[in-house]
């Protein structure tokens, strides 16, 4: 008996758990962005037929396979660092597994809701000398923070509820003289910036 021949079977909390499985393991591959991760691993959570687990992966192989990006997705870690100048990635960009960003007298701004996953957690290192560190992540994304701040506050808005098996980021680093925010923007947010053409976030 399988799931095409019996959709509105019942599924158990094992058939969530496998299902998540195959979204993170999709996720690593380089196959769903951190937002659909989320949003899939909530639903795959909240499902309560197989028939509405196997719509989530439908469009997934039912295992890990090697990405056609595979040489971009393998990177093991990516360092970027300034000085009088602002680091910022948004838009689509792939978040390795590890990474580190320095600024010095300049912002780090690291928009992770178009990003792809590099592995369904990841760890991402901001130091800054008189400068803020902002993270912003889609809704449904577990963030981790164990920064530490000198003379600047940490305030976290977004990332710390989640469905279990939701992609999770850990923050580590360090401000002196700045704040760390965890936020989130809701999907009107997103179209008004791309109304007004807003490459970064500002």
């Amino acid at each position: 008996m399988t799931a095409e021949d019996h959709p509105d079977m019942r599924a158990s909390d094992s058939d969530r758990e496998r299902t998540i499985d195959v979204l993170r393991d999709a996720a690593g591959d380089g196959r769903l962005t951190f937002e659909e991760l989320a949003e899939r691993v909530e639903a795959a959570s909240e499902a309560t037929t197989v028939g509405a687990l196997e719509q989530l992966k439908g469009d997934l192989p039912s295992c890990a396979v090697a990405p056609a990006t595979a040489g971009e997705v393998a990177l093991p870690g990516q360092q970027r660092s300034t000085i009088f100048g602002d680091v910022r990635r948004s838009g689509p960009w792939l978040v390795p597994v590890r990474s580190s960003w320095t600024s010095c007298f300049g912002d780090i701004v690291l928009d992770l809701r178009e990003a792809r996953a590099g592995a369904a957690q990841v760890t991402i290192e901001a130091r800054t000398i008189f400068g803020e560190v902002e993270l912003l992540v889609p809704e449904g994304m577990l963030v981790e923070v164990r920064c530490s701040t000198v003379l600047g506050n940490i305030v976290q808005d977004a990332g710390d509820l989640a469905s279990p098996g939701a992609p999770l980021v850990i923050l580590t680093g360090r401000t002196v003289f700045g704040n760390v925010r965890v936020r989130s923007r809701r999907m009107r947010e997103r179209i008004v910036e791309r109304f007004l053409g807003r490459g970064d976030i500002v």
